[in-house]
């Protein structure tokens, strides 16, 4: 896939607690630091379709960056949401990555939908304490900011479009004293490969979700020369979606160029559709 083309309709989303968690990341997809932004520390690609933000720790932190994420980056209904850090683990290995596949905490809890990546490593459900926890017995994945960061997210976007990723960096075999900035830089470093393979994922979600929304060029010419209700514009949103599958744009605007009135584009639009065979020899 062109990656020109791939840069400009795929939107990403980053929200890390720690510096030293987002560092790996930073560096592979080539985001910088923004001082325009002062409230958080923001970093972001050239092209402005790459985003992170660092949130600090706690899930009021979360909470506030990632509403300041999408408020200073515009981030549209095709954008992908990724959450990614460390975490506590009663079950899995040090050093494992796992992908969140159901959030709670204390008040709440709430389960993703079946459209994740097809990847070969664990699926845990995470748990998010206002505190650190040391007993691991009762929680397959445990940090301070998930839940937050999705209570936010699913009101953004679609949960097919928010992810999350933990390290395990501690359990009962590992201290959680022991850890250090070289450590966590480490885990993620370790595990990049596997990041980079699910963060792949969203991005081809993003690209989809962005042709599907993107309205048509013809779209905005038609209704310049019209005028159209609102019932009737959805009305020629959605006629206009699908007519562009059967026919070039010169070829609508020929079909509509006499049309007195909105409600006349609109017949002949639907006339050409119904009117129009389908040659199944190029299916």
């Amino acid at each position: 896939m062109n990656q020109k083309i791939l840069n400009s309709n795929m939107s990403i989303r980053w929200v890390v607690a720690l510096k030293v968690e987002a560092e790996i990341i930073l560096d592979e997809y080539n985001m910088n630091f923004d001082p325009e932004f002062t409230l958080f520390q923001v970093f972001r690609n050239f092209e402005k379709t790459r985003w992170l933000i660092l949130s600090g720790v706690g899930r009021h932190n979360s909470a506030a960056a990632t509403t300041y994420l999408y408020m200073i980056s515009k981030a549209s209904r095709s954008t992908c949401w990724i959450n990614l850090g460390i975490a506590g683990s009663g079950k899995g290995h040090y050093g494992d990555l796992c992908l969140v596949n159901k959030i709670s905490n204390n008040g709440s809890s709430n389960t993703y939908p079946a459209t994740m990546p097809k990847v070969t490593f664990h699926k845990m459900n995470l748990f998010t304490s206002d505190v650190p926890l040391t007993d691991y017995t009762l929680h397959e994945l445990i940090d301070m900011e998930g839940s937050a960061f999705y209570d936010i997210t699913n009101k953004l976007s679609g949960r097919e479009f928010i992810c999350l990723m933990k390290v395990i960096s501690d359990g009962p075999n590992n201290d959680i004293e022991d850890l250090n900035k070289f450590k966590i830089r480490e885990l993620i470093n370790l595990n990049i490969a596997n990041i980079k393979t699910i963060v792949s994922y969203y991005e081809k979600l993003s690209m989809d979700q962005y042709q599907i929304i993107q309205q048509p060029k013809i779209l905005s010419e038609i209704l310049s020369q019209w005028h159209f209700s609102v019932s009737q514009k959805h009305q020629l949103e959605n006629l206009i979606k699908r007519i562009n599958t059967l026919s070039k744009d010169e070829e609508i605007i020929k079909l509509i160029k006499d049309c007195k009135n909105s409600r006349s584009v609109i017949i002949n639009l639907e006339a050409k559709i119904l009117n129009t065979k389908v040659d199944w020899s190029l299916v």
